[in-house]
């Protein structure tokens, strides 16, 4: 039954990808889009052959704790219990006794979340709906999740391609086939989703801010705000001051653009730094318990990529000082006297390609930049983004999956200051 359901949503996904308006551009061949489709189900596959190899790693495997707590909250659909599923799913009435025999079954419900915190409930609960039309298959719900990671990253390549026409190719080749992002937004987890509601906002926004809809558009990007929330909110906190930023310029392009990220980032950062004044505990508090929780973890499962963590302090001088290693750690590590297994040798690879592209465009610098606004916008989230997960994980493994949203803006960033005329000139002299 799992593989015939496979299959069905498979034959869908495909059917949607060569048939609906979504996917269709006149300037890329569709051959293309389905061969990016076809990589994102094999690099699913290959993840769960890797998490499959043994009962241990299967059983502390994201990819499959998630969905056996789903699993326990169809079963109140398949025991003929429809009231406590609808309780189960959306938390409506949830201290109800009658639910204890299904939460004493679930293992990664949290009791305590915060803004350094990830949301398994609202993951779980969304496996849980994705139930329903799979019949609870779990091959099933690796198609679909594989497939709105794949329409998430589309419109990605969507937004960045109208905003630069010249750079098709290489959009294309960052977005789908980077090691990284197409391993880590493959399969049943988090960062898939995650993809998908940036792209919403991305792309909604877009066309919102050109008159199309804007009402119903403006809807949809208040809904994907929520499930970026629900799911990690501390990348919602890192990604409203480039939003906010993005809209200035827009309304006011005469403006320098340097100006408003400045002062939206210096704005949230300051929120941060005062923020135990409102809360009951302050951003940087959240962050070094984080971290601390994290540390922990991994010398109990005595993992092989635990790295020194950052000795910070939760104030802003001490965040600002130690954000440069934390981008370090997170863009360069591990380095290449740092492999230790096969995961950390492709790493490796792709960290130091990323190093290479740094500084190709120090020596090929390009002058006339198409798009500033989308460059701040991209730097200013990623490198964010790096910093917070850098000072938080001291883990190599971890850091690879979590850089994933920050690591497709970075790329994006840097190959827009790349002159690549220059280089194909010289290419092809020699």
């Amino acid at each position: 039954m799992n593989y015939i359901i496979s299959f069905i949503f498979v034959a869908i996904s495909v059917f949607a990808i060569n048939k609906t308006k979504i996917f269709r551009i006149k300037s890329l061949p569709k051959v293309w889009i389905n061969i990016a489709f076809g990589a994102k189900l094999f690099a699913a596959i290959a993840m769960l052959t890797i998490y499959s190899r043994s009962e241990s790693i299967k059983k502390d495997a994201d990819i499959f704790r998630y969905f056996n707590d789903s699993k326990v909250i169809f079963s109140a659909l398949q025991n003929g219990e429809p009231l406590n599923y609808l309780k189960l799913i959306t938390g409506i009435d949830s201290n109800n006794k009658d639910l204890d025999k299904y939460y004493i079954q679930i293992n990664n419900f949290e009791h305590k979340e915060s803004i350094n915190t990830t949301s398994n409930k609202f993951f779980i609960r969304y496996l849980a709906f994705l139930s329903i039309f799979t019949l609870g298959t779990y091959g099933g719900i690796v198609v679909i999740t594989t497939f709105l990671s794949f329409t998430g990253l589309w419109w990605i390549f969507l937004f960045f391609y109208s905003k630069l026409r010249n750079l098709k190719w290489v959009i294309f080749a960052i977005i789908f086939f980077t090691p990284s992002i197409l391993y880590w937004t493959s399969g049943v987890l988090k960062e898939g989703l995650l993809i998908f509601a940036l792209s919403l906002i991305l792309n909604c926004g877009n066309y919102a801010l050109q008159g199309k809809h804007p009402i119903k558009r403006s809807i949809i990007i208040l809904l994907s705000f929520l499930v970026i929330f629900s799911i990690k909110p501390f990348i919602l906190f890192i990604l409203i001051p480039p939003i906010l930023a993005y809209l200035w310029l827009h309304f006011r392009p005469t403006q320098r653009t340097l100006i408003p990220y400045f002062m939206m980032g210096f704005i949230a950062f300051s929120f941060a730094s005062e923020s135990g004044k409102y809360m009951e505990h302050s951003v940087f508090d959240l962050l070094l318990e984080k971290q601390l929780q994290i540390t922990d973890l991994a010398i109990s499962e005595n993992s092989s990529s635990l790295i020194s963590p950052i000795a910070f302090q939760a104030n802003s001088l001490s965040i600002a000082a130690n954000s440069p290693i934390a981008v370090i750690n997170t863009l360069l590590r591990p380095m290449p006297w740092e492999v230790n297994n096969i995961f950390s040798f492709f790493s490796t690879i792709e960290n130091m390609s990323i190093l290479a592209l740094i500084i190709l465009i120090i020596i090929f610098p390009r002058k006339d930049v198409d798009d500033p606004s989308l460059v701040w916008f991209s730097f200013v989230f990623s490198i964010s983004l790096f910093v917070v997960i850098g000072l938080a994980t001291p883990v190599l493994g971890a850091l690879s999956r979590y850089r994933v949203p920050g690591l497709i803006f970075f790329l994006l960033g840097l190959v827009q200051l790349l002159d690549i005329e220059r280089i194909k000139g010289i290419i092809s002299k020699k």
